[in-house]
């Protein structure tokens, strides 16, 4: 019988352990990234950005406040590879653990903004912008099948990112469909029926 070395089960461990630790490394770095162009030219910060990316053991960004202190930290959880969101500087801090870049990167913008000077680059505010002038059932139709989009079609995700029960999600798709339809058939009723060249 072949006896395998004891320290063949610890390499393998630490082999896996490293590489989650690259992979994690990589992530936020590129995080920091996204975070470095989308806050590039916020003059708010005193010519500084209001993101640092710290690597070491533990490699994590931190979001600084006005004042220059930390204000909130990203790591991403070993265990799941999710990331972790967490505000430092609140009473009641916001712990979000989102495999979605995007739900986190909206997650800062939303924590930078709540200072008195408002920080951060004014997306949210633009994004309110282009949507003034349109009903709040066009906007809550846009958002819903847009969130669907982003779920990759699945309804039971969709409503929890929305925050609405699944029964509500799919009847307003219903409708949202029915409409579509009823709008088709209206359509092609009124059309002239194709006349034949014959010549």
């Amino acid at each position: 019988m072949i006896k395998h070395p004891s320290f063949a089960r610890d390499y393998d461990f630490s082999a896996v352990s490293t590489t989650h630790d690259l992979q994690a490394r990589a992530r936020l770095a590129m995080l920091f990234e996204e975070l470095q162009g989308l806050f590039g030219g916020a003059s708010s910060f005193n010519n500084r950005l209001p993101v640092a990316f710290v690597g070491g053991s533990e490699p994590h960004v931190v979001i600084y406040n006005m004042s220059g202190e930390i204000s909130a930290r990203v790591t991403i959880d070993p265990e799941n590879g999710l990331y972790v969101f967490c505000e430092l500087d609140r009473a009641a801090g916001i712990v979000l653990a989102t495999a979605s870049e995007e739900r986190l990167i909206d997650e800062i913008v939303a924590h930078l903004s709540v200072s008195d000077d408002n920080p951060a680059p004014h997306t949210v505010d633009a994004a309110v912008g282009i949507l003034v002038g349109q009903t709040v059932e066009d906007v809550e139709r846009k958002l819903i099948l847009q969130t669907l989009r982003h779920c990759g079609g699945n309804p039971t995700y969709a409503a929890f990112m929305l925050g609405i029960p699944l029964i509500t999600l799919c009847t307003k798709l219903a409708t949202y469909f029915a409409d579509s339809a009823k709008d088709f058939a209206d359509a092609t009723d009124r059309a002239e029926p194709l006349k034949e060249d014959r010549q």
